[in-house]
């Protein structure tokens, strides 16, 4: 009796190396799919392992074991079962991919100080909002948490629960915005000052604060401005003043500082209008440092556009962080149709919020924040979106 092992790519190509080298005759002993090759056992080539012999003569005596099959009979079945033991093993090895590039993505995030790695095999019921929050710019590192917590937080069946899922996200997403930070006029003279880049609505927000602290909490409310390098500003300012009948000062240099809040002695709140400046300009900050080392505000708020770039966001919240801001006010809503502004605002600024406004009309076109409205701008108004 012979007895020999082939290996080929296909049963077929196995068999007929049987059939030409041990005959018609043979009686295969034994069948297997083996991986030959690869890297660390990924993309290894499948291959077949045929056991073949021949010469075998049975006797009375001899049991005949049951998984001899001659070349013949098995022929027969040999697609049928290529095609479903293929579909099981593609099946088993994807699976088997896909945990192993998880894995890798993870260890390489968490190398690179990133926690928040996302999990690559994500259920396609939390998937359509992972895409929601990319198509709203919100920075992928805050996607990733926001997904992580969600998932780790619910069972598979609750993943799967419309209602469930969005609740539970957009809990998320308000616990990430916290508590929002209006003005509050905690004592006498308090002062408030705002800084951001040329062309966010600065002075057209502080018109809008000070008609609704004058004419609706009936404070008594002073403007005060230093972007004497804008051509209008003062006089855009002293519109409002006017208009408001409040009065307005004008700081050329640091020493008007003074002279103005001792004119002020006897008002509820002094609103602070400074110059806007490129974020990268470090001397135009350092200017508008000491100008707040002298005036020392009670809040000093950060005024950036909702339509503003991820990338320049960082950039201006970073730079102007010498400026110790506060509070975050974001304008222009109605000039965007993405609201991640906010939470990577959040999360570069570490602060909170304070107002938001959404067009040129004053006093209105602005309003105070919830995080509610916020979650929803975000993931949609309804579990189906």
């Amino acid at each position: 009796m012979i007895i020999k092992t082939y290996v080929a790519e296909n049963i077929q190509e196995a068999f007929y190396k049987v059939k030409s080298e041990m005959g018609k005759d043979a009686v295969i002993l034994q069948t297997k799919y083996i991986k030959k090759g690869g890297f660390f056992g990924l993309f290894a080539k499948r291959m077949v392992e045929v056991v073949a012999a021949n010469d075998i003569k049975l006797t009375s005596d001899s049991p005949v074991k049951p998984d001899l099959t001659t070349l013949a009979a098995i022929s027969s079945k040999t697609n049928q079962a290529t095609s479903n033991t293929g579909i099981d093993d593609l099946k088993t090895e994807i699976k088997e991919v896909k945990k192993l590039l998880n894995e890798l993505y993870i260890d390489t995030k968490v190398q690179q100080g990133n926690s928040n790695a996302l999990d690559v095999n994500l259920p396609l019921s939390i998937k359509k909002y992972y895409d929601r929050m990319h198509e709203m710019e919100v920075d992928p590192t805050i996607i990733n948490k926001l997904i992580n917590n969600t998932t780790k937080a619910l069972s598979d069946t609750e993943l799967n629960d419309k209602a469930i899922l969005y609740k539970t996200l957009k809990k998320e997403i308000k616990s990430f915005v916290d508590d929002i930070e209006p003005i509050e006029l905690s004592n006498k003279n308090y002062i408030v000052a705002f800084v951001g880049p040329t062309g966010v609505g600065k002075t057209t927000t502080i018109a809008k604060l000070a008609t609704h602290f004058s004419l609706y909490k009936n404070k008594k409310v002073a403007l005060a401005t230093a972007d004497t390098f804008r051509v209008g500003a003062v006089e855009q300012l002293k519109h409002y003043g006017d208009l408001l009948e409040i009065p307005v000062h004008v700081i050329h240099r640091q020493e008007d500082v003074r002279e103005t809040l001792a004119s002020l002695s006897d008002y509820d709140l002094l609103l602070v209008d400074t110059m806007g400046f490129n974020p990268n300009n470090r001397m135009q900050i350092k200017k508008i440092k000491g100008l707040l080392d002298v005036l020392n505000p009670d809040d000093v708020h950060v005024v950036i556009s909702a339509a503003t770039k991820n990338r320049d966001l960082t950039d201006i919240l970073n730079n102007y962080k010498e400026l110790y801001y506060n509070k975050i006010l974001i304008t222009k809503f109605d000039e965007t149709k993405t609201y991640g502004v906010v939470l990577n605002a959040l999360n570069v600024g570490k602060c909170k919020l304070s107002y938001f406004t959404m067009g040129q009309n004053v006093p209105d076109d602005i309003e105070l924040p919830s995080a509610d409205k916020i979650a929803k701008m975000i993931l949609g108004e309804k579990e189906d979106v």
